[in-house]
């Protein structure tokens, strides 16, 4: 089998990173081995790269080899220009920032390819132009599922009386791919280069965390036996080491930003993270390790880690407290609520797997290539409509007061 997976792939953060990994490793269990193809912007290839990304520019001509299409996960349902400094498609006929999702949903369905959406965040409200586009690409997708209860009132409208499911990020299930009882050797090497002999903490090195380094080495009686190791987690958004050169060798710095598993295994052995990266703080909580976080940095993406008692929230490092960051630090068993959402997990891929089982249903193909044709016919009135400044005539489910078109009829 071969399926493909769109997302933002090519860009150095270490959340966008480990969701092919996941989604390959959990539909290879279930579905045997497979070929699992990566879009993104912009081409990728090894050793450069932790794995090999084509860019979407091809994807319209290799579709067609395609079983089935992925689309996410990561905070990419949106609309806004500002995805990441610098982040644009290589083509101008590419649209960004839906180059990468939204099109690329539609190219699928072109083919009558069945596509799933792997719990994906959405951004900022839909704008009016998209409503038709959305319309299409949810209604035909086989299965749509986002990690969160807003993303899912913001695009519900838009899957007429099809479900959307609700289940935490993917990164849940990182462990899949980390064994943290059995370090790699990978791993052992880098600690030995870096002289980590004994237990550390980890810090992203964000500017926003500096204070709190001052205050942990401020403290160094409470602290002595825990040395301090900073990760650029998103080099993308501006992480790097650099932040924390006035602090020379009290800071454990890597030479190269690592491979995704070699980050998740960084998290995973340390005894408390303290960091920005909504990746990093759930990769710590399934390997049972505390994290700290600023409530200045808080905003809605985060608010799925507000359930689980071993993330902690400080206005200052100063008025967090020595004693009491002293008491947390450690790594223990994960949480119940880690658990209860990896069984969510589970039954996510089983649902995905079950989709692309049924992949060579002739029939679900055919109609989804009808709805395309119908779109198609139905698109230029609503250009139309929208270059007059009209308000556009298209329709989800009844109740809303606006036209339905031959691709929204039931099966």
């Amino acid at each position: 089998m071969r399926l493909g997976i769109c997302g933002t792939f090519d860009v150095a953060n270490y959340g966008d990173l480990i969701f092919p990994l996941i989604a390959e490793a959990e539909l290879s269990n279930r579905l045997g081995p497979l070929t699992l193809d990566r879009f993104s912007y912009h081409r990728k290839c090894l050793p450069e790269w932790p794995y090999a990304v084509s860019s979407l520019s091809v994807l319209p001509a290799v579709a067609v080899d395609l079983e089935g299409l992925i689309i996410g996960g990561g905070h990419l349902i949106r609309f806004d220009k500002e995805v990441a400094p610098g982040y644009a498609p290589p083509a101008a006929d590419i649209h960004h920032p839906t180059g990468y999702w939204l099109t690329a949903a539609l190219i699928a369905l072109q083919h009558g390819l069945p596509v799933v959406w792997n719990a994906p965040g959405v951004h900022g409200p839909v704008p009016a132009w998209a409503h038709p586009l959305m319309d299409m690409a949810l209604r035909q997708s086989r299965y749509v599922a986002v990690r969160d209860s807003a993303s899912r009132h913001a695009i519900e409208r838009f899957t007429g009386d099809g479900d959307v499911a609700v289940v935490p990020d993917t990164a849940f299930q990182i462990d899949r791919l980390v064994d943290v009882h059995r370090p790699s050797r990978e791993f052992l090497d880098q600690r030995r280069a870096l002289g980590l002999t004994g237990p550390y903490v980890l810090v992203q090195a964000a500017a926003p965390l500096r204070r709190f380094v001052q205050f942990f080495l401020s403290h160094r009686r409470l602290f002595g036996k825990y040395r301090v190791v900073a990760l650029p987690i998103g080099p993308v958004n501006g992480d790097t080491n650099a932040v924390f050169d006035n602090h020379g060798e009290e800071i454990i710095r890597l030479d190269t930003w690592p491979a995704p598993l070699m980050i998740a295994e960084l998290i995973a052995h340390a005894s408390a993270v303290i960091g920005v990266s909504l990746h990093l703080s759930i990769t710590a909580l399934v390997f049972g390790v505390p994290v700290f976080r600023s409530t200045a940095l808080a905003n809605s993406k985060y608010d799925i880690l507000s359930s689980f008692g071993t993330v902690y929230y400080f206005d200052t490092a100063d008025d967090f407290g020595a004693a009491s960051f002293a008491e947390r630090a450690g790594r223990r068993e994960p949480l119940a609520a880690v658990r209860a959402a990896q069984n969510q997990l589970t039954a996510h891929w089983d649902r995905i797997a079950g989709v692309f089982g049924d992949a060579n249903d002739p029939r679900a193909a055919a109609r989804t290539r009808a709805a395309l044709g119908a779109f198609w016919q139905a698109l230029p009135g609503f250009l139309e409509a929208s270059a007059k400044a009209e308000r556009p005539a298209m329709g989800t489910h009844a109740g809303h007061g606006r036209r339905k078109y031959s691709w929204m009829q039931e099966d």
